[in-house]
């Protein structure tokens, strides 16, 4: 008999003749053993071996094993844990064919050829390895579940063979073709986040999908997910998805109605048909001439003999708010996660709604705050004044649900209706703020103006107006005091700067009025100078004393001038300052 080398790993084919040489064993084997002795609760070789050997589920999960030679002899094991270990090889485990679930997560393995052989497999988690090539698992065709994340896995096609997947990670790869998973149809739970995905098409046949992870890719196109009509869960974070530009009749139309009148008539006749398709009596409607005049007229419909005070008895009269109205009719040819997805991410320009809203907010919080009864008898109704529909929001449904159906998608007999309905809003109604027993439809403003970047924004007149006078001025988007809106901004004067406390507000002004004639006005301090150009100081204008470089160009004789930090000392620091570090002495020609 020749002589074991030095360097022969040493193998047994009895865990009992383990247990008695463990002596001679590496330290990962010899820590397996010990391990595993612990397991069978017994430091008898022979009984622990027969203990072992009957087991059906073993779990060595978080052991730091590294040597699993000796558990190829364990052939009754039907589950096995190994999870979080720092296993390398795992060739002895071809031989446990009754496997049904095994957990090789969080360990340091590369080659998974030898579990090709595991064909009564239903779950294999190998999460978190260093695994690149799955080409073996293609025969694992019993497999339910699935986790391969978190490894360097480029190549998905012999998935495709696996049809009775229902769950499947694949998260954290290198993936970039995912063509192969279109035969997964049973597929309910897919996690393909963090990879090099661009294109998704063929996910539209997984129509059995629940939950979708798609974080983190390269995705612009999500309109094949439109046909997953069963998902709850969908993520589509950190994507390059192109957003819903609303174009062409609609679009023009929505601009039209913006600053149309409504007909007290008509606004009326749309609620009750909505009402009515929802299941709902007739409310009484309250015509309202703007968002400023929805809480009184609603509250003081409901207070008895026009008292002072609302009474218990009265709320009843208003009801509950209905804001989730339509949901119901969404859910049944939508997955409302991709609905609302495409609802938030749709580009709606110009629109004032946002801010209106915002404005309601603040307007419903004030009148609460100045009649305290209004919040004690209706506190549970409130929330429905700050969630009002409005026509934006119509707007984005009526356009999304006729992107889906031109999609292909079908949508049944009550979809249609509550689309019907929902037009019928948009065409004859402003801001609508449906309680169960009271609806308040608000007319819209008489004007609302931009600038060419889709800002509210008018130089002495108001960007919002509406019929009954309640206005609002803004300046390229920033909301304006009355007294500063009413001025064109040619005529703004500096000394506002003064007093001035809103910093955005301040901000605007500054950039208007601008720094030459802030430093004429506010008589500019003169700190030092260097050639033609200045440092200036302003003190009491804005947070913290504003420091300019002031320049008088040399052709024009126009006086410019840049602010520049107010740790800036010298004129000369501030030149080389703006010019990027570069000393003015450097210049070739000074401009």
């Amino acid at each position: 008999m020749s002589e074991k080398q030095p360097n022969e790993p040493i193998s047994f084919s009895r865990f009992a003749d383990w247990c008695r040489h463990i002596d001679s064993l590496s330290e990962g084997a010899k820590h397996t053993v010990e391990v595993l002795l612990e397991k069978a609760g017994t430091d008898d070789a022979e009984a622990a071996e027969q203990i072992l050997s009957s087991m059906t589920t073993l779990n060595l999960s978080s052991n730091r094993i590294t040597d699993i030679s000796f558990l190829g002899s364990l052939t009754n094991l039907t589950t096995l844990y190994l999870g979080d270990n720092q296993i390398t090889d795992i060739s002895f485990l071809g031989s446990l064919t009754n496997l049904t679930t095994l957990y090789l997560d969080n360990n340091q393995i590369t080659d998974i050829s030898f579990l090709g052989s595991l064909t009564n497999l239903t779950t294999l988690d190998l999460d978190s390895n260093q695994i690149t090539d799955i080409s073996f698992l293609g025969s694992l065709t019993n497999l339910t579940t699935l986790n391969l994340g978190d490894n360097q896995i480029t190549d998905i096609s012999f998935l495709r063979s696996l049809t009775n997947l229902t769950t499947l990670d694949l998260g954290d790869n290198k993936i970039s073709d995912i063509s192969f998973l279109g035969s997964l149809t049973n597929l309910t739970t897919l996690d393909l986040d963090s990879n090099r995905i661009t294109d998704i098409s063929l996910l539209g046949s997984l129509t059995n999908l629940t939950a979708l992870n798609l974080e983190n890719n390269q995705i612009t196109d999500i309109s094949a997910l439109r046909s997953l009509t069963n998902q709850t869960t969908l993520n589509l974070d950190n994507n390059e998805i192109t957003v819903l530009c609303v174009l062409g009749e609609l679009a023009q139309k929505r601009l039209t109605l913006s600053t149309t009148p409504i007909d007290a008539q008509k606004a009326t006749a749309a609620i009750k048909v909505a009402y009515a398709a929802i299941g709902l009596e007739e409310p009484e409607v309250i015509i309202c001439s703007s968002l400023r005049d929805v809480c009184p007229q609603i509250f003081n419909r409901l207070k008895p003999d026009h008292s002072q005070k609302c009474s218990d008895e009265y709320s009843n009269r208003l009801g509950k708010n209905l804001d989730l109205k339509w949901i119901p009719a969404v859910g049944e040819f939508a997955s409302s996660d991709l609905w609302e997805y495409e609802l938030d991410h749709m580009v709606i320009e110009p629109e004032a709604d946002s801010t209106l809203s915002s404005v309601m907010y603040k307007l419903v919080d004030s009148y609460v705050r100045s009649k305290q009864t209004i919040w004690n008898v209706f506190s549970n109704n409130l929330f429905g004044f700050n969630c009002p529909e409005t026509p934006t929001t119509l707007f984005k449904e009526i356009y999304l649900t006729e992107l889906y159906i031109s999609s292909g998608v079908n949508i049944s007999q009550k979809a249609q209706e509550i689309l019907r309905c929902q037009k019928l809003l948009f065409e004859h109604c402003g801001f609508i703020f449906p309680f169960e027993k009271i609806c308040a439809v608000c007319d819209r403003p008489r004007h609302l103006r931009f600038d060419s970047e889709n800002r509210l924004h008018a130089e002495a007149e108001p960007a919002i107006e509406f019929a009954d006078g309640w206005n609002f001025y803004y300046y390229h988007g920033v909301r304006l005091p009355e007294q500063y809106g009413q001025v064109h901004p040619n005529l703004w004067k500096a000394e506002w700067l003064l007093s001035e406390d809103n910093a955005e507000v301040r901000r605007v002004l500054i950039e208007a009025i601008g720094y030459d004639r802030i430093c004429q006005e506010l008589a500019a301090e003169q700190i030092d100078t260097w050639q033609e150009y200045a440092l200036l100081k302003i003190d009491n204008a804005d947070v913290e004393p504003i420091y300019l470089l002031k320049m008088t160009c040399p052709s024009t004789e126009f006086i410019h001038a840049l602010r520049v930090p107010p740790n800036v000392t010298s004129a000369r620091e501030a030149i080389r300052w703006v010019n990027g570090g570069i000393d003015p002495e450097e210049f070739s020609v000074q401009t």
